[in-house]
């Protein structure tokens, strides 16, 4: 599963998370990761895991870098959309 997280870096944890990120004592799982240009401490991130659970795992020990969690949602890519969609067309 692929889950959409939008969040605010504690500013202030920066260097620290970093850091614990160099040395491995917390792995990253993003597949990728953005920030706003307008506001770099916001990040928006695609995560990949086994399901909900695995997810809530691996994001853990973030947690505590974020000041703020915005938005956490399951997403599909767009050939899985197109489908959907396309089997909704059909069904109509």
């Amino acid at each position: 599963m692929l889950f959409f997280v939008k969040v605010r870096v504690d500013v202030d944890k920066l260097v620290d998370l970093g850091q614990r990120l160099q040395a491995g004592a917390i792995q990253t799982h993003p597949v990728i990761t953005y920030c706003l240009k307008e506001d770099p401490s916001i990040g928006l991130n695609i995560w990949e895991a086994e399901d909900r659970e695995a997810f809530e795992k691996a994001f853990a020990p973030h947690r505590e870098y974020y000041s703020e969690v915005m938005e956490t949602v399951p997403v599909i890519t767009p050939q899985e959309a197109q489908k959907i969609l396309m089997e909704q067309m059909a069904g109509k």
